[in-house]
């Protein structure tokens, strides 16, 4: 279902509602198509959250009215609330890349809100899955597409598998595997094309063998 905001901006003054929409406007331009409407649900939901603490906590109408001592307060909230402090970044540089979309759009931006701090993350650690989760996954879908019972449910089984080898053997992304297109493929040549990949970005991907029998195996459905 297609996102509406409007439900979402009760009580926020018209202007800011106007600009969030501009922004949105301009910042879809450079999202994936399969992305699109998780993107601006994503969009909104990380901007209105910040957006409502300051007009139902502090009263703010205009861009004037906000405070940078505003943000020590909803820090406070939201980590007292559970969120992780990655999360209250996300919210800071959602609220900062806004302030720098309104500067760009002529309104006077006041100078401290374009220098929030964000806090100090904890080193992440890496994450992976080891060998036997890969072989897991992989038994799994082979094991679906031999347990078919009818032509629909193989079909399903083998554009699993072929999307699993995709992701795994191919190295694509998943709005790369769901964006990719069949004469974006060269079976012969045993490679493919990724359409405005990261950077918005094309690049050719070279095939294993097992990726081809599994896109070949798709496709024959």
């Amino acid at each position: 279902t297609p996102y509406d905001p409007a439900p979402h901006t009760q009580g926020l003054p018209v202007w800011l509602v106007s600009q969030l929409t501009r922004c949105q406007h301009v910042k879809q331009r450079n999202w994936r198509e399969a992305r699109i409407e998780e993107g601006i649900r994503r969009f909104w939901s990380s901007h209105l959250r910040v957006w409502h603490f300051l007009v139902e906590r502090f009263g703010v109408q205009e861009l004037s009215d906000v405070k940078r001592a505003y943000f020590s307060e909803y820090i406070d909230l939201r980590l007292s609330a559970g969120a992780s402090v990655r999360s209250v970044n996300g919210d800071l540089r959602t609220f900062h890349g806004f302030m720098d979309f309104l500067q760009e759009q002529g309104l006077p931006v006041p100078h401290a809100l374009l220098r929030l701090r964000c806090l100090k993350e904890p080193d992440p650690l890496p994450k992976f899955l080891t060998d036997e989760q890969v072989r897991a996954l992989r038994d799994d879908f082979e094991q679906r597409v031999a347990a078919a019972d009818n032509a629909a449910h193989r079909r399903d089984a083998l554009l699993d598998r072929a999307c699993f080898y995709l992701l795994w053997q191919a190295g694509l992304r998943r709005g790369e595997v769901e964006d990719l297109r069949q004469e974006d493929i060269d079976l012969d040549g045993r490679r493919l094309t990724v359409r405005r990949g990261k950077g918005l970005l094309d690049r050719t991907v070279f095939l294993t063998d097992t990726v081809v029998s599994a896109l070949k195996a798709y496709l024959m459905v």
